[in-house]
């Protein structure tokens, strides 16, 4: 085989190598550079002027991942927009207070001041979004003024619970009775047993048998009301303490509710000014300039 010599290896090489030429490549890179300076420049422009929009824009869409990285090492552009949205949120609604911060980025807030302060609506500043907390929104949902369905269903429970314990020793007496003459009704039966009517005879034996084991298994569901008091007061305990939860949500509910018709006219109303807010806050020039 002939041996390559030197100058066959480079233009070996040389081809492998081929492609787009080292000034395109430069001009690429120059670019590409430039367009990350230029986004930079930008970015630092708009949080020199709190212009919001601007900050979710770039920061969210073309900003160089490393550049997002290092500008937000800290947390410091999270802060700056959980700040400015904080700040912009509690201007136009004074009545609405911080109640706890969940993370840089995300705060929850109470509705007014009453009695039994709770958080209501949360503000993830990352997307933006404003939100009724979900277990507030369920309650919300369950307990608003003129609901009474959950009230409703575990007061008929509790009335079911008194109702079965008061007719319990009358059911189970009722019921030993019904066994005592299917009983003696079976040995009747059983003592006319003969040759000729043995099939017969056992058919209604197994009838009988049959009844009394219905009889019996509905004497078993009675017996807990009567015999294992313990058991009965429980059940009666833990009723009477969710309905009284239930009657506390009702009333947190409904306070809520007051100062929602007081604020705003309406959860509708709410709603809807609330997603104005956000969208005159990301439509303005600068953040936090609209009350």
């Amino acid at each position: 085989m002939p041996k390559q010599t030197g100058r066959q290896n480079n233009e070996d090489s040389t081809d492998k190598l081929q492609g787009p030429s080292f000034d395109e490549i430069k001009e690429v890179a120059f670019q590409n550079v430039g367009s990350m300076l230029k986004d930079l420049q930008a970015f630092e422009q708009a949080i020199q002027n709190e212009d919001i929009a601007e900050i979710y824009r770039i920061y969210k869409g073309k900003l160089h991942e490393e550049l997002k990285k290092t500008s937000n090492k800290n947390h410091e552009i999270d802060e700056l927009l959980a700040q400015k949205i904080h700040d912009s949120f509690t201007q136009a609604f004074p009545f609405i207070h911080h109640e706890q911060k969940i993370s840089p980025t995300m705060n929850y807030y109470r509705l007014g001041d009453y009695y039994r302060e709770r958080a209501t609506i949360g503000i993830d500043a990352s997307t933006p979004e404003i939100f009724v907390l979900p277990n507030i929104d369920k309650e919300w949902r369950e307990f608003a003024p003129g609901k009474r369905d959950a009230l409703n269903k575990i007061e008929k429970e509790m009335d079911e619970l008194d109702a079965n314990i008061i007719t319990a020793e009358s059911e189970i007496s009722n019921i030993d009775e019904q066994i005592k003459e299917i009983e003696n009704e079976k040995t009747s039966v059983e003592n006319t047993k003969g040759l000729f009517n043995r099939n017969k005879t056992e058919e209604e034996i197994e009838d009988l048998d049959n009844k009394l084991q219905a009889l019996a298994e509905k004497r078993e569901g009675w017996l807990p009301y009567i015999e294992d008091k313990s058991k009965t007061n429980k059940k009666r305990e833990e009723l009477m303490k969710n309905h009284h939860d239930m009657r506390l949500k009702q009333a947190v509910v409904t306070k809520e509710f007051r100062l929602i018709q007081q604020y705003f006219g309406s959860l509708k109303a709410m709603n809807q000014q609330i997603q104005d807010f956000l969208t005159a806050y990301l439509g303005s020039a600068k953040g936090g300039n609209h009350a």
